[in-house]
């Protein structure tokens, strides 16, 4: 026999049919909870049924189930009382029952306001109600946002600029939500298949930095002139430095400090997502070029990808060699995504596959100056015989 908690269960699970009745504007109720066999040859369970069904009733609480008794002759028992239908009769009762009458009101408003101002968005909160109603506090901005989109597509601009009496963080802080409005609303041309926000419906944002240094003197007229200069991503890729070869390293440090390779040789600092971003350059696919990271799982992993965009990548000092010979300053990998990096050579995959198996790291700014200016010479005699 139904009882308190599956009455509770029941009406939760019913929820977001509630809500959805109201985005189509039909009505759930009245609502026939299902009853349960009754135990009508259990005469204290019975009794007991029935007095905690009682409980829950509009006639005890003022809110919750109306039942509807009968008085029926028993096998056992003779005429007992017990419930034949329990239903919520009115959306009122149902709401309080659950304590979410205010929500109810306030996601009814929301629709009604969706309706009036954009009724494009009420498919999306019919198939997400619930994502819907958790954002009924700032709903009516999020309307008003996907307004500006669809007269101002592709606006070109920094989210900041866009003019509505909305708080200056709103649109980056709901950027979740936006985007799956906005692909709701916008037709084909109103955004990209980008997977970045702001790529993906034409907004502006800052451009990543790229830091350079040349290791020796610039390739004459060469553009960049500066010895160690930053400059935005998407000005490097149109700017073409004709570089005789590149150094891509991780670490600040090592960066600082990479010996002098040689006129035309310049260095690229890859922190962080500047070591993919890379293959954004397209005068970086006409030059030898070698990657230097940690020698770890991740220091591979990122090779991996660099390769990917840029086939030519070299490794630097990620070799078995100065690995074991500077064992001292040995540490403990972190953890990395379970990926099998394919573009690694034999040799790299070897290493890769130790490492990571005994999660062993050496740290590039570890290894010791006179081994990089070693070895550093050695590449570059390799590059000037053609190697």
């Amino acid at each position: 026999m139904l009882g308190p908690a599956d009455l509770k269960a029941f009406a939760r699970r019913r929820y977001r049919d509630a809500l959805v009745a109201i985005v189509e504007d039909r009505s759930l109720f009245p609502l026939r909870v299902p009853l349960g066999s009754v135990p009508t040859d259990d005469l204290a369970a019975l009794k007991e049924g029935n007095a905690a069904l009682e409980a829950e009733s509009v006639a005890h609480l003022g809110c919750g189930v109306t039942v509807t008794w009968s008085v029926t002759k028993t096998r056992l028992f003779n005429e007992q009382r017990v419930p034949v239908q329990v239903e919520f009769h009115s959306e009122g009762d149902y709401g309080r029952y659950l304590k979410c009458l205010d929500e109810i009101h306030a996601f009814r408003a929301a629709v009604a306001h969706t309706r009036r101002e954009l009724p494009a968005l009420l498919p999306w909160m019919a198939r997400h109600p619930l994502r819907a109603k958790d954002k009924i506090s700032v709903w009516p901005d999020l309307v008003q946002v996907c307004r500006h989109f669809i007269a101002n597509p592709m606006p070109g601009c920094y989210t900041r600029e866009i003019r509505l009496p909305i708080g200056s963080k709103f649109i980056e802080e709901e950027q979740a939500t936006l985007r799956a409005l906005l692909d709701e609303v916008l037709p084909a041309d109103g955004r990209t298949e980008a997977t970045d926000f702001h790529a993906r419906f034409g907004l502006k944002l800052d451009d990543m930095q790229i830091r350079l240094r040349w290791l020796g003197v610039p390739p004459a007229g060469n553009p960049v002139a500066l010895p160690d200069c930053s400059a935005p991503l998407h000005i490097l890729a149109q700017t073409n430095l004709a570089p005789c070869g590149v150094f891509v390293v991780e670490n600040k440090t090592t960066f600082l400090t990479l010996p002098g390779m040689g006129d035309g040789w310049l260095a690229i600092w890859g922190n962080g997502n500047s070591v993919p971003a890379c293959g954004n350059l397209p005068w970086l696919r006409e030059c030898p070029l070698f990657y230097w990271g940690d020698i770890d799982p991740a220091g591979f992993q990122i090779l991996a990808r660099l390769r990917n965009r840029l086939p030519q990548t070299r490794s630097a000092l990620m070799d078995l060699a100065t690995l074991e010979a500077h064992r001292t300053w040995w540490g403990k990998a972190g953890n990395v995504a379970d990926t099998y990096p394919d573009t690694l050579t034999h040799e790299e995959k070897a290493l890769y596959l130790r490492v990571r198996a005994e999660s062993i790291q050496l740290e590039q700014e570890r290894v010791l100056q006179s081994w990089v200016e070693a070895r550093c010479s050695s590449l570059r005699q390799q590059v000037s015989d053609g190697q």
